[in-house]
């Protein structure tokens, strides 16, 4: 059974929410001239090779620089610049983009933020109006970045067949992203919570024997790779990736719609959360993002009264939200937008101290503060891991666990 003290390692599950899932691309099917006849090939069809993740284990901007095998790493005005003690590490044939010169373990950054990773090593730097800017990438075998995944989303004494279910719904996931971005993007997935966790090399038995019993499998639908989304805790209460996620047609397939019935972990104390926030401050956190991503409902907003459900998807969960301001006035908005809003960054603001984990929420104003109360912790698509321990604990094996989360999609080997 999980325990309450458990949630505290889950801080990246809104993201997850693996909101785990910002740039996920349009699935639309395109064409390719073949001989003189033009076949249909969809982006997501399930690939024939081994699939080489490029995972980013590194962001730096406004200056920052980085650690890699003891020596640093920086960009002054868009060029790439090492110390000499790591000059041989890659070929630099370019100023903005250096790459090892072959597969090895690094070790990246250091004290706490140490992470080594075995791969292939590029840095690119980047142009959005930083010249100081660059990305640090590994290259990584699938199979051998799994583990890594697996140690960063699971507990480690949680079930065999939780850890397997997770396997091939990161795996899944994983190879959707490589799929989409692999002409538009120099990295597939980052390493934390806009995709999902990675520790780099890791040595959790458990991890790795999960990766090593469910080598090569995915969820599929007709010929394609599922998105293969999942969060800490759905709260009892199934979300579809259309409505969570986005509205992109690769979420248009049954195994994303949602499954029947109430989950698991409804019954679970691990499924409810309380939060505190200052009214202000709460308020212009939401006008801030949504005056960044233009979203008119929520910019218009002077002040937040109550905070309820208003519309709900088949399975009960709720998709839009009520705000009430001081005159009784309801702004109505999207519960995916109002989540990224909730738990935005803002420069101007204090750093928030308690999440809004989910859109199942009610929320009351007392004095200069609003409290929160709600159930389930992320955007409840696809598998719930706190629901995977529960159902695993039940000797449900992780073929059924799969079927369970992911309605009518076929698991199979590549």
């Amino acid at each position: 059974m999980s325990t309450r003290n458990e949630i505290n390692r889950r801080e990246f599950v809104l993201g997850a929410s693996a909101v785990t899932v910002s740039g996920v691309l349009s699935a639309s099917a395109f064409t390719q001239i073949v001989s003189d006849k033009k076949q249909t090939i969809h982006p997501l069809t399930i690939p024939t090779e081994p699939v080489l993740v490029r995972v980013r284990v590194g962001r730096f901007r406004n200056g920052q620089r980085t650690t890699i095998n003891g020596g640093q790493v920086r960009a002054i005005d868009g060029v790439l610049q090492t110390t000499n003690s790591i000059k041989d590490l890659f070929n630099k044939d370019e100023d903005l983009h250096f790459v090892s010169h072959k597969k090895s373990t690094f070790t990246i950054g250091s004290g706490e933020k140490q992470k080594i990773v075995t791969g292939k090593l590029h840095v690119h730097a980047c142009n959005d109006n930083d010249d100081t800017a660059f990305d640090v990438v590994a290259h990584v075998p699938i199979e051998q970045y799994l583990p890594g995944v697996l140690a960063g989303e699971l507990y480690a004494h949680w079930h065999p067949d939780t850890f397997a279910a997770q396997a091939v719904a990161a795996r899944s996931y994983a190879i959707v992203q490589h799929l989409n971005r692999i002409d538009k993007s120099h990295f597939d997935v980052t390493d934390g919570p806009s995709s999902q966790m990675f520790l780099g090399d890791v040595t959790l038995e458990a991890a790795h024997n999960a990766a090593k019993v469910t080598q090569g499998v995915i969820l599929a639908w007709d010929s394609t790779v599922v998105p293969a989304y999942y969060s800490a805790c759905c709260g009892g209460r199934a979300a579809s990736a259309l409505d969570a996620i986005s509205t992109s047609t690769q979420h248009e397939i049954p195994p994303l719609f949602g499954r029947k019935g109430k989950d698991v972990c409804h019954s679970l104390e691990s499924a409810t959360w309380r939060a505190t926030r200052s009214s202000r401050m709460f308020r212009m956190r939401l006008n801030d993002y949504a005056k960044r991503f233009k979203i008119p409902e929520l910019e218009s907003l002077r002040s937040v009264r109550s905070i309820e459900p208003c519309e709900f998807n088949k399975h009960g969960r709720p998709t839009k939200l009520a705000i009430r301001d001081r005159r009784r006035k309801r702004h109505y908005v999207n519960a995916r937008n109002f989540l990224s809003a909730a738990n935005a960054s803002v420069s101007a603001l204090p750093s928030t101290t308690e999440t809004i984990w989910s859109s199942t929420l009610s929320c009351t104003k007392s004095g200069n503060e609003l409290s929160f109360e709600g159930r389930g912790m992320g955007h409840g698509v696809g598998l719930c891991q706190y629901g995977a321990q529960e159902l695993a604990g039940q000797n449900k094996s992780w073929e059924s666990i799969l079927q369970w989360y992911y309605p009518q999609a076929s698991i199979q080997a590549i």
